[in-house]
């Protein structure tokens, strides 16, 4: 380990953190586009944020049209590239401390996106002001590019791509360290089923709203009733809650019943880590009885087909390799009126298997049943030798830092690696530690902050040497 940058990481110690809190403080949520601002108000005044922090360290810096952004050093023809991002997914509810306050409790930062991206953006930043004032030669350029829309539909790193120069090789710090070698493809689906009402039924459903973001597992989800049968189901639901895992509650507003659901949310990819606040609402609901009949006909498919499962089983689309392990199924959003059921699904399917393959097996099992599949962005699989030099390289930095001997990894989150033909993603996560990506209270502790910069300049100084 170069001693030298060590200890430059250690005096910008203060600067990492404050420059961290500034970023959480902005609500960086895709919104609605404005003249110059893509992707909303939050997400480009982060960008420019983060853009300023480089031009007050003296480094070369390029808005690229509000789209994305990047900061460079070194010189070479070659490049290596760190892609990072600066969007966030939506709060959510229950935080212990705000979710954009960068409030600093037990030598921890607290805030959306410390974790998830912001911390290693700032870390990647700082990580290449430590190998410029150590006076490092470098025979590549190494440029720093942070996207604005990652959580999303990727347009930013998109715009960038078709716009400027692309990296020979590149890292994204926004999963696991040793490294990750391989990662599912990614496809988001919309579950469509058309209502029609029905009116003697003594329960009539007007609602049901759940989720912040298909690839989060969501922690609340309501329905709206007309019903006469209140003492019915509050003894329902005083049942269910006797369940593992089931957290229902019944309230009376205006003469109509509203159910809430509640459960823990987790990384979109990791479905089995959470509680899945819509399923277990829509599993309540199938156990009442004389629900309108058009929808009753579709929360009874729901039971049938998806269920609790987070692996697609009974919608036919249990798969598994070698390689990266088993899809995941992840109900992610629900949205239904008096005409419509809207139901959003995020799956992460195997390196060895198609989007074609997981979409035949959904179609053959909900045909006949008046579903309708809509298909969303889909990002297909990633896979890098092990023995590769990018690869290879990264397993030893980490493994010289921690002084342990760790494999890479392959994994079900999508990060911006799969964008290029050379790049993996490395960190920011240590083993062991708990995912809290689009959870409630995301911390990075400043330990840890500091410890991720060490690691990523020494990467860019092996890589870019």
């Amino acid at each position: 380990m170069n001693k030298k940058i060590n200890q430059r990481v250690d005096e910008l110690r203060g600067d990492i953190v404050k420059a961290l809190q500034g970023l959480l403080q902005i609500r960086s949520v895709k919104s609605s586009p404005e003249e110059g601002k893509p992707f909303g108000k939050g997400i480009d005044e982060c960008l420019n944020e983060f853009l300023s922090l480089a031009d007050k360290m003296g480094l070369v810096n390029k808005n690229i049209a509000g789209h994305a952004g990047y900061i460079e050093i070194g010189q070479g023809e070659k490049m290596l590239g760190i892609l990072c991002h600066l969007d966030v997914v939506p709060e959510g509810k229950d935080w212990t401390y705000p979710p954009y306050g960068g409030e600093i409790h037990h030598e921890k930062i607290y805030g959306r996106g410390t974790i998830d991206d912001k911390g290693p953006a700032v870390a990647s930043l700082y990580a290449l002001k430590a190998v410029k004032d150590s006076g490092i030669t470098l025979n590549k350029r190494v440029r720093l590019i942070v996207g604005t829309d990652e959580e999303n539909s990727w347009e930013g790193l998109n715009y960038y791509l078709k716009n400027e120069e692309i990296p020979d090789l590149a890292f994204t710090p926004d999963a696991d360290f040793p490294v990750i070698f391989a990662e599912k493809g990614i496809l988001n689906i919309t579950m469509q089923y058309e209502i029609k009402t029905e009116t003697t039924e003594k329960t009539k459903i007007r609602s049901i709203t759940g989720g912040n973001a298909v690839n989060m597992v969501p922690d609340y989800c309501q329905a709206v009733l007309e019903s006469n049968c209140q003492a019915m189901i509050q003894k329902r639901i005083n049942d269910f809650n006797l369940k593992d895992g089931f957290s229902l509650k019944l309230e009376v507003a205006d003469d109509l019943l509203i159910i809430k659901s509640y459960g823990v949310s987790a990384h979109g990819s990791l479905p089995e880590e959470g509680i899945n606040a819509v399923a277990n609402l829509l599993v309540f609901l199938g156990e009442l009885e004389s629900i309108n009949g058009c929808l009753d006909r579709f929360i009874n498919l729901y039971k049938q087909k998806i269920g609790l499962e987070t692996n697609g089983k009974s919608i036919g689309c249990l798969m598994e390799d070698a390689v990266s392990g088993k899809l995941t199924f992840n109900v992610g959003m629900i949205d239904v009126d008096e005409n419509s059921c809207k139901l959003g699904i995020d799956l992460r399917y195997p390196v060895t298997k198609t989007k074609e393959e997981v979409i035949d097996c959904l179609k053959s099992n909900l045909k006949g049943t008046g579903i309708e599949l809509l298909e969303g962005k889909n990002h297909k699989p990633l896979f890098v030798s092990q023995n590769s030099r990018l690869v290879s390289t990264l397993t030893e930095v980490y493994n010289k830092f921690s002084g342990e001997k760790r494999e890479p990894l392959a994994i079900g989150g999508g990060t911006y690696a799969r964008a290029l033909e050379n790049a993996v993603a490395f960190g920011p996560l240590f083993p062991g530690q708990k995912e809290l990506a689009h959870q409630k209270d995301e911390y990075i502790s400043i330990k840890d902050l500091v410890k991720i910069t060490k690691i990523y300049a020494t990467a860019v100084e092996k890589l870019a040497q």
